[in-house]
């Protein structure tokens, strides 16, 4: 009895023992964050936009284009750019040519047949932008594929005026001085928000899906408007609100002290 007394507590000393002694990999560490990467990512694309305030006197509505570029820094923060020019035909003519209009609401050629004259919206705003990144899906640097929303604000230059297209030579009423009197040219500074969807993926395709809006604050650049015979409204207001997709061009940042292989083991 004494024989098993002794080998009974022989047998928890050493279980005490063993369960002091840790393995080497099992020492628990502080877990080191996750790197996530930067991108520069430069987008091409397009949309439509509804107009309002002064702008929906001439112009209701206009398709433009996105191209811009940004740096995102960790999914947290952006800077960048964007260049938006404008186009389209959704032109109000009513009153544009003032009373060079015929009484059976024509203007006439030279050669006395009524002119067809096309007319069109061209312009742009460029402004510098920052935004914050909200990641849906965080991205590291072994899987750098991610989901995000992105809430952004701009300030820059804003321009927009009526172009005229017909045959030169036949139409004199809108060329040289007359046509500058008659294209409502006008430019300003602007303000520009956007809330973005986005999916970045360096390997496949990736794209942006966005609501924006945009207000710019103008004047006319024409020392006289030919269709009111006077001189333009000094100031106006320019409301745009639209939609637009793009494709993305990602480009990661890597630094000298990022080491990809520390990530397999995430």
């Amino acid at each position: 009895m004494k024989h098993l007394f002794i080998a009974i507590y022989a047998l928890l000393i050493s279980v005490m023992a063993t369960s002091q002694v840790v393995e080497p990999s099992a020492v628990a560490t502080p877990q080191t964050p996750l790197t996530r990467p930067s991108w520069v990512a430069m987008h091409v694309g397009g949309g439509f936009q509804l107009n309002a305030g002064g702008w929906r006197e001439r112009y209701n509505a206009n398709a433009k284009f996105d191209l811009g570029a940004e740096y995102q820094h960790k999914e947290q923060w952006l800077l960048g750019f964007n260049y938006v020019p404008y186009t389209g035909g959704w032109v109000n003519t009513d009153s544009l040519y003032g009373d060079i209009i015929s009484d059976a609401n024509y203007l006439f050629d030279v050669n006395g047949n009524p002119a067809v004259i096309r007319t069109y919206m061209r312009g742009f705003n460029f402004c510098a932008t920052g935004g914050k990144i909200i990641p849906l899906k965080q991205s590291t640097l072994k899987n750098p594929r991610t989901w995000s929303l992105q809430l952004i604000g701009g300030v820059g230059y804003h321009e927009h005026f009526t172009k005229f297209q017909f045959d030169k030579g036949l139409v004199p009423q809108l060329e040289g001085f007359y046509e500058v009197g008659h294209d409502n040219y006008r430019a300003g500074y602007c303000f520009t928000e956007q809330v973005r969807l986005q999916y970045m993926n360096p390997n496949t395709l990736s794209f942006q899906v966005g609501l924006g809006l945009m207000q710019g604050f103008t004047k006319n650049m024409r020392e006289w408007d030919m269709s009111t015979f006077r001189a333009p409204d000094a100031k106006q207001t320019d409301l745009g609100f639209g939609i637009n997709c793009n494709l993305v061009i990602p480009i990661v940042i890597y630094t000298k002290s990022t080491v990809r292989e520390t990530e397999y083991f995430e």
